[in-house]
């Protein structure tokens, strides 16, 4: 009996995301991804509802763009290396979905009140992942979900290290109770939520006895998605949550960890290379004035290496290869 070669599989999957970064990097070089200013701001549409007195609520002016002083800056996701010795996708998945799909989350969202117009004017389905103590959360979350965007909420957990988590964060001493109060106060922030990821997390995430504690006292409804945004190489977090019946996925590609466009363009490309080689992939951003360019273009250039652009609940509804605990 004729045997083939090992290694064949994954030399085709390497050598088909190879090609597809070369035509990706072709076409981004001629793609134009500059999108004008939107005129109509959230401010001018339902902000008295964000103004209701929120302990821990941060207030931001509309007119703000994304700067240092009114901006939180979470801790840098690990980053995640694509090589071609990377497994190919198994043949039920390539069977079960016909195009590689591609979910993008926008983290951060609502302290940017005009960044957040820009993405609700796209016509891509994000996932927008909103802090709950943004003080125009609500009215974002509304919008989004008017808009067709799949909204999120972005829940601060501790990390390693003195930055901070901004109000109301889980922290890895806190009784069940407090724990329980501050998911279901983040929660209400957010309205129509159809799953969260965290925010920050590192010190968190990486103890499975305190993400346990955090899944027991969430109690939460076995509909809502988890994405670990892996903060930390040895997250516990999307396992915790699995063992709490949680849909639970991982972040793979981090956008702007290098905030310039040429790298936000370069890690989006990646992410496309992903979804190819694996059937799937998540990619993970900020609404940054780079982020939000290279953005602009997200559908064509997808389109153009055939990879659908779906929501996080499109992307856990779809079957998923599972990895090992």
């Amino acid at each position: 009996m004729m045997r083939t070669a090992s290694y064949a599989p994954h030399l085709g999957s390497a050598l088909a995301a190879g090609f597809m970064l070369v035509a990706a990097l072709a076409y981004n070089l001629g793609a134009q991804s500059v999108e004008p200013d939107q005129t109509e701001t959230l401010a001018s549409t339902g902000q008295a509802d964000a103004t209701a007195f929120w302990p821990g609520v941060i207030r931001v002016e509309a007119s703000n763009r994304i700067e240092a002083d009114v901006y939180v800056r979470g801790e840098e996701p690990v980053p995640v290396e694509v090589s071609a010795s990377s497994p190919a996708p198994s043949p039920s998945l390539a069977a079960a979905r016909q195009r590689p799909q591609l979910a993008v989350i926008i983290d951060d969202v609502g302290l940017d009140v005009a960044a957040a117009d820009r993405l609700l004017a796209m016509d891509v389905p994000l996932t927008l992942s909103i802090l709950p103590y943004a003080e125009a959360a609500p009215v974002i979350a509304r919008r989004a979900s008017e808009a067709g965007s799949e909204v999120f909420l972005h829940l601060p957990m501790e990390p390693v290290g003195v930055e901070d988590p901004g109000p109301y964060a889980l922290t890895e001493f806190q009784s069940a109770g407090e724990m329980s109060s501050r998911i279901r106060w983040a929660f209400s922030r957010v309205p129509g939520a159809t799953g969260f990821n965290n925010h920050m997390g590192s010190r968190l995430t990486s103890d499975r006895r305190a993400m346990d504690a955090v899944f027991a006292a969430a109690d939460l409804p076995s509909s809502l998605i988890f994405v670990d945004s892996l903060t930390h190489p040895r997250s516990q977090a999307a396992r915790s949550a699995r063992a709490a019946g949680l849909n639970a996925l991982t972040r793979d590609v981090f956008l702007d960890h290098a905030p310039d466009e040429a790298s936000v363009s370069a890690q989006l490309n990646t992410a496309l290379a992903l979804a190819l080689q694996n059937g799937q992939a998540i990619a993970i951003g900020h609404p940054r004035p780079q982020t939000l360019a290279v953005l602009s273009d997200l559908s064509r250039r997808a389109e153009a290496v055939g990879v659908e652009i779906v929501t996080v609940s499109a992307l856990g509804a779809s079957p998923s290869v599972e990895i090992e605990s």
